[in-house]
């Protein structure tokens, strides 16, 4: 699969162009463009496990500190 230049929101497939969706976070291409909600969706819960994981991780080295 080839895609166009960076800054393009075209996919070239097969001699084919495809209008597509450029992520604003990660700069992915996303045809069809209506998958672009989905793929935020995504990013956004990943950001949120992410959070969740770090507050644990900070919970547990505030008592393992506490403890020494």
């Amino acid at each position: 699969m080839r895609s166009g230049s960076s800054n393009s929101k075209t996919i070239s497939f097969d001699r084919n162009d495809f209008r597509a969706a450029k992520c604003e976070k990660c700069g992915t291409k996303i045809y069809p463009a209506s998958l672009l909600d989905a793929h935020a969706m995504r990013h956004e819960q990943r950001d949120r496990w992410f959070n969740d994981e770090l507050r644990k991780l900070q919970h547990t080295f505030s008592h393992m500190r506490d403890l020494a």
